[in-house]
């Protein structure tokens, strides 16, 4: 057992981890750690009315921040936001 794990590696606790990528999916939205999950809600629905190529006549240079905008949002609802 135990193939393609390291003795001795440290793992940064989950809880941890969840915290950072919370932030980082917050960041993304535009909104602060402190935001409620109905706040999380309605920016999100916001950022993909801008970024969405239909509203930028066909533009898909913001197709990437919505792609950003909607797995952020994904992880933050799994993580208990939105």
């Amino acid at each position: 057992g135990g193939a393609g794990r390291k003795t001795g590696e440290k793992k940064p606790t989950e809880q941890g981890q969840i915290r950072q990528a919370g932030r980082k999916g917050l960041d993304r939205l535009g909104l602060d750690v402190g935001a409620t999950p109905q706040q999380v809600k309605v920016r999100f629905k916001e950022l993909v009315k801008q970024c969405h190529p239909d509203v930028n006549g066909g533009d898909r240079s913001t197709e990437e921040r919505l792609v950003e905008v909607i797995q952020s949002y994904n992880y933050l609802k799994s993580a208990g936001f939105g």
